[in-house]
């Protein structure tokens, strides 16, 4: 039976992407040609949608978050797919007990990034671990007696484009300069954020393939320099490298959490991950990924920082305030 009803939790970027591949999939079955999308917010949000996606087109639910506020909003869904609190196993286990408690069979979990079943990556990056338990609480859910629950759970990487936008990978767009934690040769994957909700939605139509399954889906596995070479390329002038240790990354961004910056902490041990061939948490995307299987093309580093430049060009500088 096909996917039809698709309930997106969240607000942000990543939930703005899949709102907007699945408004522009392909025709579902004769029956039904598009899915019917719902997006669920706090109820003093209003939905973040693409541009080309017209607000009546989707349905607006809010919440408290409850538990009855939940299992309310659910009935009548047939996935349920969650972009928020990622790193909360509380959050996540109230949302799935009221997709439970509401009947929803399908579920797609805050993941959306790096390899979560990788131990050392889940004792790196912040929320890891509970993002770990989250996959595993999902895992026993669907082999007890009188309960039915699929689920798939995504890594797609790095998505590259906020990340060269807002600095966090280490790249100055304003002042045309970087710093690469390691040699730069160091492979890892990543996804344009357009593509994440590429992903999403082919996963929607392929979903007896990829059921009950963690699956690796990155646009490309690229390196610090190749990212440099593009930016460099894309904006036509020469960039400020330079190169630091991992475990200097890695240091640094335990002592910011430690010392109450929790964000900027975060961000460097995400960061760390990248460069740190130690964790090898670049071979699930290597040797394990289901792009064939999702029918999803591979992206190019050039196209990816291609339009990372063109937004930055058109659409303010991150400390401008006029960016869209």
């Amino acid at each position: 039976m096909a996917i039809e009803k698709v309930l997106v939790i969240g607000n942000r970027d990543i939930a703005r992407s899949i709102v907007g591949a699945l408004s522009s999939a392909p025709r579902l079955t004769e029956k039904c040609p598009s899915y019917r999308i719902s997006m669920l917010t706090w109820g003093s949000q209003t939905p973040y949608l693409p541009h080309d996606v017209p607000p009546g087109s989707i349905t607006h639910k809010t919440s408290d978050f409850t538990s009855s506020s939940l299992e309310a909003a659910f009935k009548g869904e047939d996935v349920i797919i969650i972009t928020v609190s990622g790193g909360s196993y509380k959050s996540q286990t109230t949302i799935i007990e009221a997709a439970i408690a509401a009947g929803v069979k399908r579920f797609v979990p805050h993941e959306f990034g790096y390899d979560t079943l990788n131990l050392a990556v889940q004792q790196r990056v912040y929320g890891g671990v509970e993002r770990a338990a989250i996959i595993e609480r999902l895992r026993n859910e669907g082999s007890k007696d009188g309960v039915f629950l699929e689920w798939v759970g995504v890594a797609v990487g790095c998505i590259l484009d906020p990340m060269l936008l807002n600095g966090n990978l280490g790249f100055d767009l304003v002042w045309q300069s970087g710093t690469i934690n390691g040699t730069g040769n160091e492979a890892f994957p990543v996804t344009s954020l357009e593509r994440a909700g590429m992903v999403v939605e082919s996963i929607l139509r392929h979903w007896e393939e990829v059921k009950n399954q963690y699956v690796y889906a990155a646009g490309v596995i690229t390196s610090g320099n190749e990212i440099a070479t593009a930016l460099e390329k894309n904006t036509k002038s020469k960039w400020c490298l330079d190169h630091s240790e991992v475990d200097d990354c890695v240091r640094e961004g335990r002592s910011r959490i430690e010392r109450g910056f929790l964000d900027s902490g975060m961000f460097l041990l995400e960061r760390s991950v990248l460069y740190d061939e130690a964790l090898h948490a670049a071979h699930p995307f290597q040797h394990r990924n289901v792009n064939d299987l999702l029918n999803l093309r591979p992206e190019t580093i050039h196209d990816i920082v291609s339009r990372v430049v063109h937004d930055f060009d058109h659409h303010g500088k991150p400390s401008c305030g006029c960016g869209s």
